[in-house]
Order: C-alpha cells, then sequence, then structure tokens
C-alpha cells in the first residue's frame, strides 16, 4: 500500500489512537514517533499512516500492561518482523491460490532440495500451517 502522500495531523492520530495530543508530542520528544513533514514554526505536524499504526501499537502494549519503554521495544521488534516478511513474500512468493478453506502459498525453488520441486505452505482454516514440497507446474 503507498502510503506516503496520507498524512494526518496529530489530532486526527489521537482521535484514532486515544492517545492525547500530549502524549503524542512527549513520545516525539523521546524519539519514539516522529513527524513526517512540519510547518515552519512546528505548529502542524504531519504524520504517516506507518506512525498511526505504531502509535496504535505502542499504546496496546501499553494498554496490556508493559511500560512504555518496553511497548516501544516491542513495537519496533514487530516492525522489523514485519519488514522481513514482506522482504520474504515480495522477494520468493511465486504464486498464490485461494482453497474451499484457506490458501496455498508458493515459495518457489528450496537451494539444495530440487530444482523441480516448490516450497508450498498450506494454510487452512482452524489448522496448523503446513509445508510441503510439490513437483513445479508447467503452467
Amino acid at each position: 500500500m503507498k502510503t506516503h502522500d496520507f498524512l494526518l495531523g496529530i489530532g486526527d492520530i489521537a482521535s484514532a489512537t486515544k492517545v492525547s495530543q500530549r502524549q503524542l508530542r512527549y513520545w516525539e520528544k523521546k524519539g519514539y514517533i516522529h513527524p513526517t513533514k512540519s510547518s515552519e514554526e512546528r505548529r502542524h505536524r504531519k504524520y504517516s499512516y506507518h506512525t498511526l499504526m505504531k502509535v496504535s501499537m505502542i499504546q496496546s502494549y501499553v494498554d496490556s500492561g508493559y511500560t512504555l519503554s518496553v511497548a516501544v521495544e516491542k513495537s519496533s521488534k514487530h516492525e522489523e518482523m514485519t519488514n522481513a516478511l514482506k522482504h520474504l513474500i515480495g522477494d520468493r512468493l511465486r504464486d498464490f491460490n485461494t482453497l474451499e478453506d484457506g490458501y496455498e502459498l508458493d515459495f518457489g525453488a528450496v537451494e539444495g532440495i530440487s530444482e523441480s520441486k516448490n516450497l508450498v505452505a498450506v494454510i487452512r482454516e482452524g489448522q496448523p500451517t503446513k509445508f510441503i514440497l510439490r513437483e513445479k507446474s508447467d503452467s
């Protein structure tokens, strides 16, 4: 999702996340969040959609009983994992099929196993994800 032009004011972020503007300014001062753009006087902060999600996640951890610093740390780890998964999917996903009760994701050949087989993740509702090796299709 291209979100670089989707900007929100501090009031929008506060309203959407139930985190006060005062608290958001504190988080910004601590370096936990950063505005994307602001006016010369820094009175009109603009935040990205990404920041909205980050604030929401941090607040969720705080609401679960974590301290602010631990919530920020957990949010950063989650962001790292999300970026790694985006990279994996963007780099390796070869095909995606919808099943009656789930999905199949084809991640292509596995180095050192067999060039004629692909690693496929089978995700079915109510079941653990399975990884299988499947002969490549000629489609």
